[in-house]
């Protein structure tokens, strides 16, 4: 595993006092067209397990669900009212979840936002998370939840990559395989974007 990686993960973030005004925003139109604002603000938490060799999990979301059911995600969702911020979403979506308690994690900062084709802006909050002996998942929502080694995520050389057309642009959709799960599509872009800041790569770099 990576050298001294807690510090390499807390300088590759943006800091949570920056704020989200800088962050740029990862959507999927042209480059010419006036982007549009998505309806609603969400925001997931990015945990990483504090272990000797760390890991990310990830959430498989219910299939009975009418969005991106089956797929690969982080814990999060819509932003409401009553929460104070994205972070406070973000806790508050893991928690509900996966049974996270708020008080075992220490969020380390921010990811670019990205737009997601459910109306949504999305914050990728990133978090240390003091691993419990068992999580407890809600199963209205979430099928099961698996890790990946932080070390897996932030090789591109495992990523496969395919050019997707869409209106007048094409893009490239990463996806990254690990003992028999999947990731893809806006978990996996957050993923390119992690392993971009983590490795010194630019990370608007596709």
């Amino acid at each position: 595993m990576i050298e001294d990686w807690r510090q390499q993960l807390q300088s590759a973030v943006s800091p949570l006092s920056d704020g989200v005004a800088a962050l740029h925003v990862n959507n999927f139109r042209p480059r010419d067209e006036v982007p549009i604002r998505p309806g609603r603000t969400a925001a997931v938490l990015v945990p990483v397990l504090d272990l000797e060799i760390p890991e990310i999990l990830f959430t498989r979301r219910a299939m009975h669900l009418t969005q991106h059911p089956g797929q690969a995600s982080f814990p999060g969702g819509a932003a409401e009212e009553f929460d104070d911020s994205a972070v406070s979403t973000a806790l508050r979506e893991a928690e509900e979840e996966v049974g996270i308690n708020p008080g075992s994690v220490t969020p380390l900062g921010f990811l670019d936002r990205f737009d997601s084709i459910s109306d949504y802006r999305v914050l990728p909050v990133v978090g240390l998370v003091k691993a419990p002996h068992e999580w407890k998942i809600d199963k209205k929502e979430v099928a099961e939840v698996f890790t990946i080694p932080l070390e897996v995520v932030l090789d591109r050389n495992r990523y496969i990559e395919r050019s997707v057309s869409g209106g007048d642009r094409d893009f490239i959709l990463h996806s990254i395989e690990w003992e028999g799960h999947e990731v893809w599509g806006l978990t996996a872009a957050m993923l390119i974007n992690l392993s971009n800041r983590m490795n010194g790569r630019s990370i608007h770099d596709r």
